[in-house]
């Protein structure tokens, strides 16, 4: 049964730890996996980033990272639900394309697209960027947690990292100073009244928040300085540097410094466009209906910018993922997988 089997690799997969940075028990597991197979194993590295890629010459890849954040849940399963770091994001995805990988052996059929596990998209996307400079498919889907929807859109992002300053007093004489926590929200109230977070979109609406607020206050005081960080999604159709903009002077008033540590456009791809074409015909095969919009970082925005025409999708809820109860369904592990095999009977045809 397919659920068996995928279960029992996601777990293999889960039971190695593989948090950004020490990706090289997992990276030795799959290659391990995929030798037994009698696939060639290609190995790219910079000496601290390894890739591995299958089908190296192939102009259509799936992409997926071995990385996870650092581990907070240890793996256990319920039934057909796997929990722990990592089985949404992004080792679902992995397990999908095992499996497939594992079906084609099964049924004598040929590889026709190329695949690549990369290291570090939690922390850096070093490893996407890495086989970007060294490979360049002509179109790729990444695997991400988007509950089995067709991502040919891609939200841009903005993230600061400020620093606001207030004024010390007693703690019971607010009259007499400036509360810094209290000024950073005043900045954040202004943010979300600018114009394009007040917007709607197709797949999803813009937003900014603060995701870091650090204040040390040890001594019953008004507050007179805080550390945070913001975060803004924007819709694909959103200019970043327009949006920057009208931040700018909001951030001058309010902080003492600020630096935008990551910023990138989004992105929409057409109906037209051959990678959205092939989805369809896959969608059709295989019974999923529905198109929609990261709303994350991944590592489509490194293949986008380098030319690479590139979708979204994978096994896995974006919304749990990184969180004390992610999990997946393995039965949307199969879905995945069948779904990819489908692309890759496609892309065969021509």
């Amino acid at each position: 049964m397919k659920a068996e089997r995928a279960k029992e690799i996601l777990i293999q997969l889960l039971k190695i730890p593989s948090p950004s940075g020490h990706e090289d028990r997992l990276a030795l597991h799959i290659m391990e996996f995929l030798h037994r197979l009698d696939y060639d194993v290609h190995i790219e590295s910079d000496g601290e980033i390894i890739d591995l890629i299958v089908n190296p010459k192939a102009e259509l890849f799936f992409e997926v990272h071995m990385d996870t954040i650092d581990v907070r849940v240890e793996p256990f399963v319920r039934g057909n639900i796997v929990y722990g770091t990592g089985a949404s994001d992004i080792k679902g995805g992995i397990a999908a394309i095992l499996l497939m990988l594992e079906q084609l052996r099964k049924e004598g059929k040929d590889l026709n697209v190329g695949i690549v596990f990369v290291s570090d998209e939690e922390k850096g996307g070093r490893g996407s960027a890495l086989f970007m400079e060294r490979y360049r498919p002509k179109m790729a889907i990444v695997l991400e947690p988007t509950d089995l929807e067709i991502h040919i859109a891609h939200a841009g992002n903005i993230e600061a990292y400020f620093e606001v300053d207030g004024k010390e007093a007693h703690g019971a004489c607010p009259e007499s100073g400036l509360n810094a926590i209290e000024q950073a929200f005043r900045m954040l109230e202004e943010l979300k009244k600018l114009e394009p977070f007040r917007a709607k979109g197709k797949y999803f609406d813009p937003h900014i928040g603060i995701q870091e607020l650090v204040c040390e206050n040890p001594h019953y005081l008004i507050p007179a300085l805080c550390r945070g960080r913001l975060e803004a999604r924007l819709l694909p159709e959103q200019e970043v540097e327009d949006v920057l903009d009208l931040m700018d002077p909001i951030l001058d008033e309010y902080t003492l410094r600020y630096e935008y540590t990551e910023i990138w456009d989004g992105y929409e791809l057409g109906e037209e466009e051959e990678i959205v074409q092939i989805a369809k015909k896959a969608m059709e095969i295989t019974g999923l209906s529905e198109f929609g919009g990261m709303r994350s970082w991944t590592d489509a925005i490194n293949f986008m910018y380098n030319g690479t025409k590139t979708i979204v999708f994978g096994p896995g809820n974006l919304d749990i993922s990184h969180t004390r109860h992610e999990r997946i369904d393995v039965r949307d592990v199969v879905k995945a997988s069948e779904f990819l095999m489908a692309v890759n009977d496609v892309y065969g045809k021509g």
